[in-house]
């Protein structure tokens, strides 16, 4: 598991908890409303705990709206196409194309660095790459033969029934790093 789930998931636990217990503070008179109105009136009067408690408050709304995406992303992993194939019905996770798409750009030496983005919709299927390349190749002639290969594996899988548009970004081109000074120095004595 991620480090970010790991806390997106420490977040909501601390959130429901926090709350829980609030909520009981509140149920069993734990706390006098006079005393938690002094709290409060506290507060209002110390510009310094007001901005505080307000900077905290703002805190851990990010906080928590940054994990809440974290958790709908790893979600959308459980997201799958279901089609009909000749013994039934079948079903095709998000997972599994990506480790498709994983395996095809293993292929590719110039390829670098890859993020994919599955979108499903009924039938369709959308996959979006972005690529870092190495310098050194065609970029057109090596799209075309990504998006090739990924076709053709793709519909191995999925059979000629389902749509889908693969759609190649590339982000960077990077240089290859220079060989260390002793072996070109080889190179050039041999």
């Amino acid at each position: 598991m991620k480090v970010v789930n790991v806390f997106a998931q420490i977040f909501a636990i601390f959130a429901f908890l926090t709350l829980g217990s609030f909520f009981l503070i509140v149920a069993f008179h734990v706390l006098s409303l006079e005393d938690a109105l002094f709290k409060v009136r506290e507060v209002y009067q110390n510009p310094t705990q007001s901005f505080h408690l307000g900077f905290l408050g703002f805190v851990f709304i990010v906080f928590g709206i940054i994990f809440s995406r974290k958790l709908v992303k790893k979600g959308r992993g459980q997201d799958a196409i279901i089609y009909q194939g000749e013994s039934g019905p079948m079903v095709v996770s998000v997972n599994a194309i990506e480790d498709i798409l994983r395996k095809v750009l293993k292929k590719f030496h110039l390829v670098k660095d890859w993020r994919a983005k599955t979108i499903i919709q009924g039938k369709d299927l959308e996959i979006r790459l972005r690529l870092v390349l190495w310098a050194g190749g065609g970029v057109p002639v090596l799209l075309a033969a990504i998006q090739d290969e990924i076709s053709e594996r793709l519909k191995k899988m999925l059979g000629t029934d389902n749509r889908f548009e693969i759609l190649c970004d590339v982000q960077r081109i990077e240089d290859h790093e220079a060989e260390p000074q002793g072996q070109e120095l080889n190179k050039v004595g041999v």
